[in-house]
């Protein structure tokens, strides 16, 4: 008999056991909970760290491997890199020669043709982004049939890449037009999301109380918005202008003359290295001519205040007024120097527009081309990706990946680059640094990635992921540079007076600061890079920029080019998505904002859960987040109900304990589904009977949309009244 009761008390303790330490289990992944002078605390299990870490960890790796690191050929990289240091050496194109003489005012000629089309497409480009991005601003439109097809065509028409284009309007027009069209896309679509982002954050109070007081639309919008646009789009105008200067330079791969053309054709072999330099550093010159332009812009038009004169009020009236004229600031010159000086570029720069359409051949071959866009080849989204050298998807995987790579490193060491170049925080040698990142931003892409094909044997996406990354390098210090100059002296100031190192000032001021803004310009960098492995595809670098290069030059392949541009759009479109859930995540804390429907829904259910709860319980309700939160962790641990015995008695349950355990926590949840169950149908009931009620109240009102949102809000509100009945009356 003893025998037989010792098997099943062990049988018994195993069971009970087995389900603590189940329970233990669960409880380690629940949300812990704590009432601290009534402030109810919760805190969730860090899934989305670990799961976030997981996946970076095998994104990674993924990236690794299909990259395939490869230094194989450095000795001949820097064999040929010297040949950039060669001085008096004669270029030889075809049986012409060039000495570098030669080849710097060649390089000024094809400079100017540049700057030329890239003024006149930033211009036109500013003026056509305007109008769109106050029509696309919901700050402005509040209507969503409005701005929201706005915002979606031009989300569409950015993640085309630009020279595609270039490639679709040098069949409509003269090069040169197509040139400056497709530098006014390319404009536009940036500028457009710039300022409208911009203008979804600004306070229109200014412009309604303009209105208010009896001003018309226009004259409000000249007064309290004009003025803030306009610096707005002085800045953005010229960070644009810089990056359509290198964007123009790669125009030469579409037939239209640059002075790319000189980088990736007629100097871009080992024996012409040398002037390819003298080239290169025409670029650099431009771009410190750029910057000190817009420094001088920045600080003595677009953030100038004028000093409070100083007059001697001793004096008689008329020596005061002679006084006040004499400090009258001469700024109106310097202002009237630019506009002339702008006016007089576009007017130079129209000089070398041809204003001729494409001829009758052209143009048959453009709508030939049109029909096959509109007509994708699915056949390449499938086929054998292993074997296929023009499948979709897997070319565009491994651009995707190089365009992440890139990013990485551009962000790495631009953060170290933007901060020593920072004046307030490396006073004396941040020049050299402002340097280094306007030559990296100056130098085109594509030829980085020509020198970077010497350096790897064996991987093109290696030389892609260099190439890109150190152009990224200079685009994003300057950012950082930026973000970190606008940080108050007086916040290094009151750490100098603590005796703060220097490494101390940068851990827990510049880096906490500028992160947030680094972060978001990094996702944004992908996009860009992404897009730019075209470029780079040019001179082979990018299997997928190469396909996207190749098919845009044939109309009778635009059917093929349509399928890969569906591919980057669908992907730009989801990275943009993704990079403003991010990007909100950085700057207010919440992937998504509070109002968002989802979360709304969520929200319901939250409360709804937590007042089943207070009813099984017969406890406090109250109508709040927070309160919900903790009143469902504490449910979630309350219901395990043999680690709470054990918790209380630190032994495991005998068999009557675990049977009666057992039955407790199902007539539990049981009376817990039931009041759920109850509150469920008494929240649909009253939702649909307050939407009917509030629809045919207003049989008056002819626009159904009005109609669906005034009754779902009054739906909504008639549920919330029924939540808070529950506040008083569950004690």
């Amino acid at each position: 008999m003893n025998k037989t009761i010792k098997p099943n008390q062990e049988k018994v303790e195993t069971k009970s056991k087995l389900k603590l330490f189940g329970e233990s289990f669960v409880n380690y992944f629940n949300p812990k909970f704590i009432d601290i002078n009534n402030q109810k605390v919760t805190k969730k299990f860090p899934w989305l760290k670990i799961f976030g870490g997981l996946l970076i960890f095998a994104l990674v790796i993924t990236m690794i491997v299909a990259i395939k690191p490869d230094f194989q050929n450095w000795k001949e990289f820097w064999r040929q890199i010297g040949h950039f240091f060669e001085i008096n050496k004669k270029a030889e194109i075809g049986s012409a020669e060039f000495t570098p003489y030669e080849t710097f005012l060649r390089s000024l000629e094809y400079l100017w043709i540049t700057i030329s089309y890239s003024i006149l497409g930033t211009i036109l480009g500013i003026l056509i982004s305007v109008p769109l991005a106050l029509l696309s601003s919901k700050n402005f439109i509040k209507d969503k049939i409005i701005y929201l097809p706005f915002r979606i065509i031009m989300s569409i028409i950015r993640a085309v890449p630009p020279v595609v284009f270039a490639f679709i309007f040098f069949f409509l027009f003269s090069k040169s037009l197509a040139a400056t069209f497709s530098i006014a896309i390319f404009v536009a679509s940036l500028m457009t999301k710039w300022l409208y982002e911009d203008l979804d954050t600004y306070d229109t109070s200014a412009y309604q109380g303009a209105q208010a007081i009896g001003n018309s639309k226009a004259l409000a919008f000249k007064s309290s918005i004009l003025p803030y646009l306009m610096k707005r789009i002085v800045s953005y105008g010229f960070y644009s202008f810089e990056m359509v200067v290198r964007f123009a330079a790669i125009l030469s791969i579409v037939g239209i003359g640059t002075i790319g053309q000189l980088l990736s054709d007629q100097y871009a072999v080992e024996n012409n290295f040398s002037h390819m330099s003298i080239v290169l550093w025409v670029l650099i010159a431009l771009m410190i001519l750029i910057e000190g332009l817009n420094f001088t812009i920045k600080k003595y038009i677009l953030d100038y205040s004028q000093k409070h004169p100083k007059i001697d009020e001793k004096l008689p009236y008329e020596q005061q007024l002679e006084q006040l004229k004499k400090q009258k600031s001469k700024m109106y010159i310097f202002k009237i120097f630019i506009v002339l000086l702008i006016v007089a570029l576009v007017l130079a720069s129209l000089t070398q527009i041809e204003w001729s359409i494409g001829n009758s051949v052209k143009i048959s071959q453009f709508k030939q081309g049109m029909k096959k866009l509109f007509n994708p080849d699915w056949s390449l989204f499938g086929g054998n990706w292993s074997t296929s050298k023009t499948s979709v998807i897997p070319l565009g995987v491994e651009a995707f990946l190089v365009a992440i790579a890139s990013s990485i490193i551009g962000l790495f060491f631009a953060l170290i680059l933007g901060i020593l170049a920072s004046k307030n925080i490396n006073k004396f040698f941040a020049y050299p640094f402002k340097l280094i990142i306007i030559i990296l931003r100056a130098i085109p892409a594509f030829t980085f990635a020509l020198l970077f094909l010497i350096l790897s044997k064996d991987s093109k996406l290696f030389a892609g992921v260099l190439a890109l990354g150190i152009h990224s390098i200079g685009m994003l210090g300057k950012l950082i540079m930026e973000s970190v100059e606008k940080i108050p002296n007086k916040v290094f100031q009151s750490l100098d007076s603590l005796g703060a190192t220097w490494f101390q000032k940068v851990k827990f001021i510049v880096i906490k600061s500028i992160l947030p803004q680094a972060l978001s310009n990094f996702l944004y960098r992908v996009e860009i890079n992404f897009k730019s492995t075209v470029v780079i595809g040019a001179v082979g670098a990018s299997d997928f920029g190469f396909q996207i290069s190749t098919y845009s030059s044939d109309v009778n392949n635009w059917d093929k080019l349509s399928s890969y541009l569906i591919f980057t759009i669908v992907v730009l479109l989801a990275l943009e998505q993704i990079s403003n859930i991010v990007r909100s995540k950085l700057m207010t804390g919440y992937f998504f904002t509070q109002d968002v429907w989802f979360k709304k829904l969520m929200k319901r259910k939250m409360i709804m859960k937590s007042l089943a709860i207070c009813l099984t319980n017969n406890q406090k309700f109250l109508n709040e987040t927070r309160y919900a939160k903790y009143v469902i962790a504490k449910h979630k641990f309350n219901k395990l109900f043999v680690y709470n015995y054990w918790l209380d008695h630190s032994i495991v349950p005998n068999k009557e304990m675990l049977e009666a355990l057992e039955i407790s926590k199902q007539t539990y949840l049981k009376t817990y589904r039931e009041a759920l169950l109850k509150i469920k149908s008494d929240i649909n009931n009253i939702y649909k009977e307050t939407y009917k009620l509030t629809m045919s109240n207003q049989s008056n009102v002819k626009n159904w949309f009005k109609k669906n949102k005034v009754a779902k809000k009054s739906a909504n509100i008639a549920v919330d009244h029924y939540f808070e009945s529950y506040v008083m009356v569950v004690a």
